[in-house]
């Protein structure tokens, strides 16, 4: 499964998810993020080019005070903390089951861990779910909830270590 950024050619009207908000994003307004440069978006199309899972990543930044103590030590009191937001990562219903979810996170995680050495400083990946089944699919891989925020934060350098 080849991941890429999402192109006009991407066929993104049949795409449906059991969450309502992320079928209307990609079909209604990815694009749009793109052009305004609020949202980069990257896709899994099938052989006709129709899409079947996505996410986006934008820049984030937190008040210190956001993140867990441990990491809070690492960043200076008059510092936001960098982070890269993933903030929506959707799967076609058809594809319920199968390793695609998976396979876009580790994907969106390896691209902001190469991003974050090579050309903006990041210290950890974000997320809002959405769903008790999204907190349950991203405590899997490490992400800590942030029980303030309903966020979930994975430090960089435990992403670094999943690549190593």
């Amino acid at each position: 499964m080849k991941v890429v950024f999402l192109e006009k050619s991407h066929n993104r009207s049949q795409f449906k998810c059991e969450e309502n908000s992320l079928t209307e994003y990609i079909q209604k307004q990815a694009s749009q993020d793109i052009k305004k440069g609020l949202a980069a978006c990257f896709v899994i199309p099938d052989d006709q080019d129709h899409v079947i899972g996505y996410y986006t990543l934008a820049n984030e930044s937190l008040d210190r005070t956001e993140i867990p103590e441990q990491y809070q030590k690492k960043v200076p009191k008059s510092y936001n903390v960098p982070v890269t937001l993933l903030g929506r990562l959707a799967c076609d219903i058809s594809k319920k089951g199968s390793d695609i979810g998976e396979h876009l996170l580790l994907d969106a995680l390896h691209r902001c861990s190469k991003i974050s050495k090579e050309s903006i400083g990041s210290m950890a990946v974000v997320v809002d779910p959405l769903s008790q089944f999204a907190v349950d699919f991203y405590l899997k891989y490490g992400f800590i909830y942030l029980p303030d925020s309903g966020r979930m934060f994975l430090p960089m350098k435990t992403i670094d270590k999943l690549f190593k």
